[in-house]
């Protein structure tokens, strides 16, 4: 394979790979914090990326030869997508950190998957066939970074995953309302007992995950394709780098999201000659399984090394 090395497009590929998961990081940053907080996987923060992916499209796009679009400016329908997406995580955090507080995990989860499936199906259902190119909220316009081609978007989607994650990094640790998330992540039961109010926290964190998710449910569309399965295929990458991190540490979600970003767009990409869609996947997947076993074996001193 190192035979047919196409060094000519390993930068390129390299630049997409980080662009794809700037992607995969945010949704996976959602899902951590929700899971600290409910201790279930939020497959419904999927079934929110979906709608919001077709909502941006119909909000944005100035033209469609089977749907009527609104044409409205591309920034403020982004902004919607997103209040769209906490609205959503608002809404069914309410629900699991409410009424189904108590319930089995396996049941909320299975709820949540519910969820997605129905959101997914919903927005299939008022776009039936839509396969429309979606314009980027950033433009069109390129740039050359070390000699590689460049995209707003792509720039742009990197620029907002380091702003997001330094700006949850600092209220995580230097503010009253990350000491009540640690606290409640670290045990739910002591954190009502010390008065803080768990599920107000928790539904606020549940509510900025569906922000998250609505933002790179409109972000993703406009670098892949407007179906449903191209979203919830991002969900899956995003699934597996939170699985590298053990549901609990956003940096290792997010070198899993870049770790899975570079091999797949480096292998899809032709660096390495061809190689199918299959061999990509069997890749990926061994990648995961190896990064599982080393963090059960150095899970203690890897994230002392990564949280600092």
């Amino acid at each position: 394979m190192l035979a047919e090395l196409n060094t000519h497009i390993l930068k390129p590929a390299l630049v997409n790979g980080v662009a794809i998961s700037s992607l995969y990081g945010v949704l996976a940053v959602a899902l951590v914090l929700t899971f600290r907080m409910s201790r279930t996987v939020a497959f419904v923060h999927g079934g929110i990326a979906s709608f919001a992916g077709y909502l941006y499209w119909w909000m944005a796009a100035t033209s469609s030869s089977q749907f009527q679009v609104l044409g409205w400016p591309k920034i403020p329908s982004l902004l919607l997508c997103s209040a769209f997406g906490a609205a959503a995580g608002m809404a069914f955090g309410s629900v699991v950190m409410g009424r189904m507080a108590t319930w089995p995990r396996v049941v909320v989860t299975t709820f949540s998957l519910g969820g997605m499936l129905m959101a997914a199906g919903v927005a299939g259902t008022i776009w039936r066939g839509a396969f429309e190119r979606v314009p980027s909220p950033f433009g069109e316009g390129r740039h050359q970074i070390f000699g590689t081609g460049v995209t707003n978007h792509q720039l742009v989607t990197v620029v907002l995953l380091v702003v997001l994650v330094t700006a949850l990094t600092l209220v995580l640790q230097r503010t009253r309302l990350g000491i009540q998330i640690r606290a409640i992540a670290d045990d739910v039961e002591g954190a009502a007992m010390v008065g803080i109010p768990v599920r107000r926290v928790a539904t606020a964190v549940w509510t900025v995950g569906g922000a998250l998710a609505g933002l790179a449910g409109a972000l993703v569309v406009p670098m892949t394709s407007l179906t449903e399965l191209a979203v919830l295929f991002v969900l899956m990458r995003s699934l597996a780098a939170a699985v590298l991190g053990g549901f609990d540490s956003l940096p290792l979600a997010l070198a899993g999201a870049v770790l899975f970003g570079l091999v797949e767009s480096l292998a899809g990409g032709g660096v390495f000659g061809v190689v199918s869609s299959g061999t990509r996947e069997i890749l990926l997947m061994a990648l995961l399984f190896t990064g599982i076993v080393l963090m059960g074996r150095r899970r203690g001193r890897v994230l002392n090394l990564l949280e600092a």
